[in-house]
C-alpha cells in the first residue's frame, strides 16, 4: 500500500505529464492476464507510449486544471491509461489491433490534441498513417519520378487534412454539446423562476379570496344588523 508521501509524489508526477497536453487513452483491463498486460505494454512501447495502472482517485486529482480533466469521468473501475506525447494514431492502432486478440479489452475513450474521442473516433484514428508509415512513404517518394512524387504528396496532404478535420469536428461537437447544456440550464432556471412567480401569484390570489370572504361576512353581518333594527 502506498504511503501518503508516495501518493502525493505520484499525483505531482502525473499532473506534470498531463500539463504537457499529451494524448491520453483510457482502457478497461478487466479480464486480462498479467501476460496479456505485458504484451500490451510491449506493443505500446514500440508506439512510443506507456501504459500505467494508477488508482482512479489519484488520476482524477492529477487531472485537475489540465486537458485530461475533460475525461476524468472515465476513471472508473479497473482502469489503465496510455500516455503518448507523439503519435496518437500508432497508439490507437495498437489498441484496435489488440482487441481482435483480447476481446476483454475495452477502449473507454481518449483525449487527443485537446479533443475528447470516444471508441468510434479512436477506431477512425487508428486507420490513419502513423508517423513511421508517413516517413517511410516520404522516403519512397524521394526515389520516384517528380510526377509520381507530386501525386503521392497530394494524397499524403489529403490524409493529413482528413485527420485535422476529424479532430476539428470532434472539438466543435464538444463545444456545441457544452452550449446546448448551458442553454438547457438557463431554460431550467427560467422555468424555475416562472414556477416561483406562479406560486406567488397563487398565494396573492388566495389572500385576496380570503379578504373577499371576510368582506362578504362583514357585509352579511351589517345587513343582518340593519334588518334587526328595522324590525325593532
Amino acid at each position: 500500500m502506498l504511503t501518503k508521501a508516495a501518493k502525493n509524489e505520484l499525483v505531482e508526477q502525473f499532473n506534470s505529464v498531463f500539463k504537457t497536453s499529451p494524448s491520453v487513452m483510457v482502457i478497461e483491463y478487466k479480464g486480462l492476464t498479467v501476460k496479456d498486460m505485458e504484451g500490451l505494454r510491449s506493443n505500446l512501447k514500440k508506439a512510443d507510449a506507456e501504459l500505467k495502472v494508477v488508482k482512479n482517485s489519484l488520476l482524477k486529482i492529477a487531472a485537475k486544471d489540465t486537458e485530461v480533466e475533460k475525461i476524468d469521468e472515465l476513471f472508473l473501475g479497473p482502469t489503465a491509461v496510455a500516455i503518448c506525447e507523439s503519435d496518437a494514431a500508432a497508439v490507437a492502432k495498437v489498441f484496435v489491433e489488440s482487441i481482435k486478440k483480447l476481446p476483454q479489452l475495452k477502449i473507454k475513450g481518449a483525449i487527443v490534441e485537446g479533443s475528447v474521442l470516444d471508441e468510434a473516433k479512436i477506431s477512425e484514428l487508428s486507420k490513419l498513417p502513423t508517423r513511421d508509415e508517413l516517413f517511410a512513404q516520404l522516403l519512397g517518394l524521394l526515389s520516384t519520378p517528380v510526377s509520381n512524387f507530386l501525386g503521392a504528396l497530394t494524397q499524403m496532404q489529403t490524409k493529413l487534412l482528413y485527420a485535422l478535420n476529424a479532430v476539428k469536428e470532434t472539438k466543435e461537437e464538444a463545444e456545441e454539446t457544452k452550449e446546448e447544456a448551458e442553454e438547457t440550464k438557463e431554460e431550467a432556471e427560467e422555468t424555475k423562476e416562472e414556477a416561483e412567480e406562479t406560486k406567488e401569484e397563487a398565494e396573492e390570489t388566495k389572500e385576496e379570496a380570503e379578504e373577499t370572504k371576510e368582506e362578504a361576512e362583514e357585509t352579511k353581518e351589517e345587513v343582518k344588523g340593519t334588518e334587526e333594527e328595522e324590525e325593532s
